[in-house]
């Protein structure tokens, strides 16, 4: 079954959708989900569906669900959006072994992300990643732990494990080249493969 969800760009869905799909994002090493993603459409597709898009509503995606918006791609064995009076998204959890997420940003550098469970808090700006989540970001680095909470509004994130258990963060320096660094160039209308 395929269901194309057609979101409006209010300020819970864009936040949704930049957050949870780019909650890979690190602490101090801040980067912004593609920007015109959010205003592409959104599509979910699974082997069954369960719910209407009514306000206050429920949907419930169970079975190879992928949701894609934009470079945005997130699948799952489970995906249950909650929206409120308004049809606009609240709350979106995300489950499967694992759940996972990718997307690039306005420099094409992608952005990957896994966990048992994705669960997004639209009205709290949080996302957060639990079991075995992990985030990584080419060039960057990356993040592990048993919880990662992303906090959207101001791009910080907190890392949590269960007792006995630790969390790891890895930095990737920066090349030395023994000159300036150099402006970035201007953001690119489409990656080199397209997207």
């Amino acid at each position: 079954m395929t269901s194309t969800v057609r979101f409006s760009p209010s300020r819970a869905s864009a936040s949704l959708l930049l957050a949870l799909f780019g909650a890979g994002l690190l602490v101090s090493l801040p980067a912004a989900a593609r920007t015109t993603d959010r205003d592409q459409v959104a599509n979910v597709t699974s082997k069954s569906f369960d719910g209407s898009q009514q306000p206050n509503g429920l949907q419930i995606f169970t079975t190879n669900v992928v949701m894609t918006q934009g470079t945005l791609k997130i699948t799952g064995s489970k995906a249950t959006v909650y929206t409120d009076a308004d049809n606009s998204i609240t709350r979106v959890v995300v489950e499967g072994n694992p759940a996972t997420i990718h997307q690039l940003d306005d420099f094409c550098q992608p952005m990957d992300g896994h966990a048992n469970k994705i669960d997004y808090l639209s009205t709290q700006d949080t996302a957060i990643l639990t079991g075995n989540a992990s985030v990584k970001q080419a060039g960057k680095g990356d993040a592990a732990g048993e919880k990662l909470t992303y906090n959207t509004a101001n791009s910080t994130m907190k890392g949590e494990s269960s007792e006995g258990g630790q969390v790891a963060m890895n930095f990737q320096p920066k090349p030395k080249t023994g000159t300036p660094p150099a402006k970035p160039a201007a953001a690119p209308a489409t990656c080199p493969n397209g997207s």
